[in-house]
């Protein structure tokens, strides 16, 4: 090979590598995510060309669970996901860190649905003060989709808000599937369940639910103002890479802002990640969710710490970390 036959094979390989871009290089992301719509504003930044447009290749790949999404994270497999403080915390404990750089929700999203006659018989409504549709809970049939999930974890809140013993007051079912949740609601195997839209709203949509717990829409003030999940990062990452993360907030934030502005247009993209989703379902789930979705990602202490201390009460951490920036969190990445 010549010399200058070796420099154009050098260079080639190089560019196939390393795109040249208005921000830099084109770099290649992976973010791992559960398949939930709280990640409309990643799916959509992907899909409408936003994060090309900041130079990087995302690479979006659904996991199972929170936890395969979690050990991703920290193996290096993936550089983003989305996580709650739970595993942050968890993680802390056994000397690994993960950083919260975006925050996706600013309430939690789950919405109960209830079976209508079980509510007519209970005489409650979304009209009914909370309190009382806490209390409507006793001696329920409760679908949840497997014990210690989040539909687990906040089902037994719920209860015990009302003074009942969530293992002795009602009976919490394990379903596993949005889909196997409504079947069970349809045949009467359970009196209601909660999950983020669109599933609650389609059992509403098809006449065999009646949504009374609207918690993306603020019906809980305990879980209103709350950081029910963010994405996060390696500490390492975040330390190594500040310019292509603002990169990636910049795209996620432009996705962020078209979904407010233009939800028919934000439909289209989201179909990208959602093929076989009734566009109609995609644009009911997202009018339902926005109200529950942090406008700009920014993060603060108060809505930190508001979920360190839920854990603490639940007795699902023992200890509370300070909810101060940099410790789990930064909005370093985020434009003024």
């Amino acid at each position: 090979m010549t010399a200058a036959l070796a420099v154009l094979v050098t260079l080639a390989v190089a560019g196939s590598s390393a795109i040249a871009t208005a921000q830099g290089p084109r770099v290649r992301l992976r973010e791992a995510h559960t398949g939930t719509l709280f990640m409309a504003p990643v799916y959509i930044a992907e899909a409408a060309g936003y994060m090309a447009e900041e130079g990087i290749d995302l690479e979006l790949f659904e996991v199972d669970s929170g936890a395969l999404g979690i050990a991703a994270l920290v193996s290096g497999q993936v550089q983003l996901f989305d996580a709650d403080p739970f595993q942050a915390v968890n993680l802390r404990k056994q000397g690994r860190q993960i950083l919260f750089i975006y925050n996706l929700t600013r309430r939690v999203t789950l919405d109960m649905v209830m079976h209508p006659e079980v509510a007519q018989a209970k005489n409650i409504s979304r009209s009914t003060p909370i309190a009382q549709r806490f209390a409507a809970l006793r001696g329920l049939r409760l679908g949840i989709t497997s014990p210690g999930a989040a539909t687990d974890v906040y089902m037994r809140y719920y209860l015990r808000r009302a003074g009942l013993n969530p293992d002795r007051d009602a009976q919490i079912i394990g379903a596993g599937s949005g889909a196997n949740l409504l079947a069970a609601l349809r045949t009467r195997q359970i009196d209601a369940f909660h999950l983020s839209a669109p599933t609650p709203y389609l059992a509403e949509r098809d006449g065999f639910g009646t949504v009374v717990i609207k918690s993306s829409a603020g019906d809980v003030p305990e879980l209103d103002n709350f950081m029910y999940t963010g994405i996060a990062v390696h500490n390492v990452f975040a330390n190594q890479n500040a310019d292509l993360l603002r990169r990636w907030v910049r795209a996620v934030n432009r996705a962020n802002q078209l979904m407010r502005r233009d939800q028919a247009a934000a439909v289209t993209h989201l179909r990208k990640h959602f093929p076989r989703q009734d566009p109609a379902i995609l644009a009911l789930a997202l009018r339902e969710i926005i109200p529950a979705l942090s406008e700009d990602g920014r993060i603060t202490s108060a809505m930190l710490d508001k979920h360190l201390q839920f854990l603490l009460d639940g007795g699902q951490i023992t200890l509370k970390p300070s909810a101060a920036e940099g410790i789990l969190w930064t909005n370093r990445f985020i434009g003024r």
